[in-house]
């Protein structure tokens, strides 16, 4: 009763949608794997910046810092300009890349100390800076996917749910398993200390990590639409025989991961039918609004 308390939602299981169980499940391994990959990272940073070498600096290394977190906080401003309304409909798509975007940082993190050894301090300072965008990305695009996801389970079919005490339970669990994964971490990592055992682990973890974050997305049955979910409900509708509506977990069972952004494609052989834009001009003939919804007239027209 305490831990259900502490760190699951008020009402549970009423309060919250279909699949939180699994999804946030599979949310945990992914958290475990990735506080064990980010220990390995962390250690590299910080040979990077000169622990046990006696020839290194500490301005040197507050000076690669502000490089860092220059690159970082422009990153921020230009992303969440960009990228601030697609996080909500395309919340499926953001959640996998921020984590894609994590571990290429985490990766180059940890090869940064390669560049020292090999004599090209340059390039040390580029994959740095190059990790501190990644990670910036990550944020907005974990932030945005995450709201829009967590609001989806605190909204169930049948009662009510409450966003902040969801957001506020699912917060309790990942410090937990960040903690127990930073405890593990210290007791293994200390063994790992030649290269090909640092970065066979670090591979290893980071193939597990997005493996886990592919199929919990890949689980996650959406109840809003988008253009590619509504493109795929229209066309399972229209071919449907008694003119029946898909369910959302017919349609998020066709629906793909990463789709480059208003493709409309037939839902059986994945051809492309057509492309929707949203706010475009209506100018020119009206039919061409129509066309790729009959892939008898062509494939290549605009909505």
């Amino acid at each position: 009763d305490l831990l259900t308390r502490v760190f699951l939602p008020v009402g549970y299981p009423h309060s919250v949608s279909p699949g939180s169980y699994r999804y946030q499940v599979l949310n945990a391994l992914q958290a475990f794997c990735n506080s064990l990959a980010s220990l390995l990272s962390s250690r590299a940073l910080l040979q990077g910046f000169g622990v046990g070498d006696p020839t290194a600096t500490p301005t040197k290394a507050l000076l690669l810092t502000v490089l860092q977190d220059v690159f970082s906080r422009l990153t921020t401003i230009l992303s969440a300009h960009f990228l601030g309304s697609s996080l909500y409909p395309e919340a499926k798509t953001y959640r996998l890349l921020a984590d894609v975007l994590n571990d290429t940082a985490v990766i180059l993190d940890t090869i940064s100390p390669l560049f020292i050894s090999f004599s090209l301090p340059s390039l040390r300072v580029g994959s740095l800076c190059l990790s501190a965008v990644f990670k910036s990305i990550c944020a907005i695009s974990a932030g945005g996917s995450k709201a829009a996801i967590t609001l989806h389970f605190a909204s169930p079919i049948n009662g009510k749910g409450d966003v902040g005490d969801l957001n506020a339970k699912d917060a309790s669990k990942e410090t937990v398993l960040a903690l127990v994964g930073m405890l593990i971490g210290t007791l293994i990592v200390p063994y790992i200390t030649t290269p090909w055992a640092t970065y066979g682990s670090l591979f290893s973890l980071v193939a597990l990590h997005l493996i886990i974050n592919y199929l919990g997305v890949r689980g996650l049955v959406l109840r809003s639409l988008n253009r590619q979910r509504l493109a795929i409900a229209w066309i399972m509708y229209r071919n449907s025989e008694r003119s029946s509506v898909p369910t959302p977990p017919e349609v998020a069972k066709r629906e793909r991961i990463f789709e480059r952004f208003g493709m409309i494609r037939d839902v059986d052989n994945l051809e492309q039918l057509g492309h929707c834009s949203i706010g475009s001009s209506c100018q020119g003939s009206f039919v061409t609004l129509f066309l790729p919804i009959y892939p008898s007239y062509s494939n290549r027209n605009n909505i």
